[in-house]
């Protein structure tokens, strides 16, 4: 999964750095991504320069690897223009692999400081904080203060017997096979959103939900839990069709052919594990 491609965990606590050429300043428009037209890598502080980008523009959001990580609120057409955009998921495929956790991670708090430009109490403009990571108004008689926004979200692998239940989304275009999976609402424990997702998703009842781990997903803002689950009662799926457009029993010989060899995600690492007899309770 992605917080596992290695021990370069991300470090947020610590005084704002001053840049060397290796450290990265990643540039993001929306949900796309600027890379170097030749190489196809994220910008370093050094490419950054060479831009002609400025200090003055510079965001530290975080450390990584003995590496510090910087974004840009609004980055010039003039450097933009410069370089080769792509969509967020070429963030995946980036080596070294240690720095897909970090690019995602950075993609996730850069969306987060576009969303919360002005403030929500009393509208004046917010700008990033000098000692922490968050955003702080900009009005002397407010000052309030916005914390990154995670989102907590669940998925849950239900198993029947020697099958598991894969589903596909309606709202993608070209979406791959993957587990039930939803946000939760307000007032809800993680269990209950197990639970409500899988029966306005599938129409099916579900017992024994295990939680089995969680993982940052910045593609989206999300800390996705994942749980395990088995059928109770009817295996008649019930499609909720604005969410999906199939959801299927599979063996695990039955399960079509992985898309990564590697899978960066929670929803597909569970689903490798059935595949291999490995899941929790998982009948031979």
């Amino acid at each position: 999964m992605i917080q596992d491609i290695g021990i370069k965990t991300i470090d947020t606590e610590f005084s704002k750095p001053t840049p060397s050429d290796r450290d990265y300043v990643l540039l993001f428009e929306r949900t796309d991504v600027f890379v170097m037209p030749k190489t196809g890598k994220l910008p370093t502080y050094a490419d950054w320069k060479a831009l002609g980008g400025e200090d003055s523009e510079l965001v530290h959001i975080f450390e990584q690897a003995d590496t510090q990580f910087f974004t840009v609120l609004d980055p010039a057409d003039a450097i933009k223009d410069q370089l080769k955009r792509e969509i967020s998921r070429y963030l995946r495929t980036i080596s070294p692999e240690w720095l897909r956790l970090g690019a995602v991670t950075a993609l996730h708090l850069f969306q987060w400081y576009q969303t919360h430009r002005f403030c929500g109490c009393c509208g004046a403009p917010m700008e990033p904080d000098s000692k922490e990571l968050a955003m702080r108004c900009t009005n002397d008689e407010c000052h309030a203060v916005t914390y990154p926004v995670i989102s907590p979200a669940i998925i849950v692998g239900i198993i029947n017997g020697d099958k598991i239940l894969l589903t596909k989304s309606s709202v993608y275009k070209n979406p791959v096979y993957a587990l039930v999976s939803g946000y939760m609402s307000v007032g809800e424990t993680f269990e209950t959103t197990v639970k409500r997702e899988a029966k306005e998703e599938t129409g099916l009842d579900i017992k024994n939900i295990r939680y089995f781990g969680n993982q940052p997903w910045g593609f989206s803002g999300a800390q996705m839990i994942g749980f395990w689950a088995e059928l109770d009662g009817s295996d008649e799926v019930k499609l909720q069709e604005d969410e999906l457009k199939e959801a299927k029993w599979y063996t695990p010989e039955e399960i079509p052919p992985a898309y990564e060899e590697n899978p960066l995600d929670l929803t597909h690492y569970m689903i490798e594990l059935f595949r291999a007899h490995k899941a929790p309770g998982q009948k031979e």
